[in-house]
């Protein structure tokens, strides 16, 4: 909520936070003072920058958190199918609110709503960590998914390969990495294994805090789930399960 009350200009009263009752005469404003040229024009950005950020200070953070609430709800329903086919149901539909809100905001802001494509970001990630690190990386099925993907899905999946790969470079002595990407029945997989020497299934506090509640929030964040398997000489799986139309809005 900080950015949003520091949005405020001086001179400005606020009943509550994020809602201006007075705002400060447009001289607070360099841009659109006498004189400047096409102030409509630049009054118009401030404007739209100025909602974009109160959108996300007071909504989309709000949202997400009840997408994590609703996430943790699920888990202290199971067993209990009307239950969770509910909060399944109030789930999704928050994430379309969540997206098309994101699409409101990116529109606001003037910025893309498309990031870098999937088989432009993803081979350089892998190519610089092998080159750091001098274990080997395939990258299989980048074809089967669509590119570009959204700002959105683009930052959030570049940050859980970027962490799964730093657990491999610090944990797992690994020679060899694979990501491999598919897609079914309108469901996206990406899975990361790795040879390395795994780990115990009961050292879940470890897996923890080794960014994996990270990964998995973002995963969440796009409508998805994530699962980590590993046992001791078998290497880890990293697996990501999303709506393939979440890739792009």
């Amino acid at each position: 909520m900080g950015p949003g009350l520091a949005s405020v200009a001086e001179g400005e009263r606020v009943s509550r936070p994020g809602v201006v009752l007075n705002r400060a005469e447009p001289s607070a404003l360099p841009s659109v003072r006498r004189g400047a040229r096409n102030p409509s024009s630049a009054a118009e950005v401030y404007v739209r920058q100025w909602l974009a950020r109160e959108l996300h200070d007071s909504v989309a953070q709000v949202l997400i958190g009840m997408v994590i609430e609703i996430e943790q709800a699920k888990a202290q329903q199971a067993g209990r199918r009307t239950a969770l086919e509910a909060l399944d149901s109030l789930q999704a539909s928050t994430y379309k609110v969540l997206a098309n809100l994101r699409q409101t905001m990116l529109t606001l802001r003037g910025e893309a709503t498309h990031g870098p494509k999937l088989d432009e970001w993803l081979p350089d990630l892998l190519d610089r960590f092998q080159a750091e690190t001098s274990i080997e990386t395939r990258l299989l099925g980048v074809d089967s998914w669509p590119s570009p993907l959204s700002t959105h899905a683009s930052t959030n999946l570049s940050r859980i390969v970027g962490e799964a790969l730093q657990n491999v470079r610090l944990h797992s002595g690994a020679q060899l990495v694979v990501v491999s990407l598919s897609q079914d029945e309108g469901v996206a997989r990406l899975c990361l294994r790795d040879d390395g020497h795994g780990r115990k299934e009961s050292d879940g506090s470890a897996w923890q805090g080794h960014g994996t509640l990270g990964m998995k929030e973002r995963a969440m964040l796009l409508g998805g789930e994530l699962m980590v398997e590993s046992g001791v000489a078998d290497g880890t799986t990293i697996e990501v399960k999303l709506p393939v139309e979440n890739l792009t809005s």
